[in-house]
């Protein structure tokens, strides 16, 4: 079909965006993990859904994306979340937030 992306340009450019996101963290030497982020749908799987709000480094999110079939028909994202100097998430409401949306999924 004209204008669909297949599952591996979309894992391709999910990727490409993610290690854009840790060179450039690394050479700007901001401090950052990266928060999964499920599409909390009805065909999500669990251990994608489980992952939801959590915190990773890039190259745990880029190891857990290699992992078996974690790319095949994910629609999960990740966003980089800056840390303060004790490694602290410097956005908490973004974390209650993702959190709560976890809870209303799972309620749902």
């Amino acid at each position: 079909m004209v204008g669909r992306i297949s599952d591996s340009e979309l894992h391709e450019m999910r990727i490409r965006k993610l290690q854009n996101d840790i060179s450039d963290s690394a050479r700007l030497g901001i401090p950052v993990k990266f928060m999964h982020l499920s599409a909390l749908t009805p065909t999500s799987r669990e251990h994608h859904v489980e992952r939801h709000g959590e915190l990773f480094t890039g190259q745990e999110m880029l190891d857990w994306w290699a992992e078996g079939d974690n790319r095949v028909r994910c629609r999960c994202a990740c966003t980089p979340v800056l840390l303060d100097n004790q490694g602290r998430p410097m956005t908490p409401d973004l974390m209650v937030k993702a959190k709560m949306d976890l809870k209303a999924f799972k309620a749902s």
